[in-house]
């Protein structure tokens, strides 16, 4: 697949500025595709997992903790036609779980922008936590 157009980028970036952390919030996450049957741009955002490294956790992956600030992600699109709030996984095959999901215009473009509760379980650990010496270091 070719890179992405600079401006799902800024897309990208501007939803992740809402993301609001209550502990250190780990590396950030983002899958895009382009759907060109309804030419709509489908991003999809998340923190990643942090494994911890050492002691009797080892082993353990722990989620971040964090809101999101709808109001303001609302306000990063031209126009909004429609979202959602999913409270639960849908079954074994749902790859998103919980999450927001906000589609309409950006910069002219079609996007369905979706910022889940959890990574999905296909991606590895953006981080560790050495039990030891305390210290958290991001994998990618």
């Amino acid at each position: 697949m070719p890179s992405p157009p600079d401006w799902l980028s800024h897309l990208a970036d501007r939803v992740a500025e809402q993301f609001h952390a209550t502990d250190v919030l780990s590396p950030l996450g983002c899958h895009f595709y382009h759907n060109l049957a309804l030419d709509q741009w489908e991003v999809t955002l998340f923190a990643s997992k942090t494994e911890i490294v050492g002691g009797k956790l080892d082993g353990v992956a722990t989620t971040s903790n964090f809101s999101l600030d709808l109001k303001e992600t609302f306000q990063v699109f031209d126009e909004v036609t429609n979202f959602h709030w999913q409270t639960a996984s849908l079954g074994p095959d749902d790859d998103l779980g919980p999450h927001v999901s906000v589609e309409g215009l950006f910069e002219g473009n079609s996007v369905w922008v979706r910022v889940l509760s959890n990574p999905p379980a296909q991606f590895d650990t953006g981080r560790t936590l050495n039990a030891y010496s305390l210290r958290l270091e991001d994998v990618w």
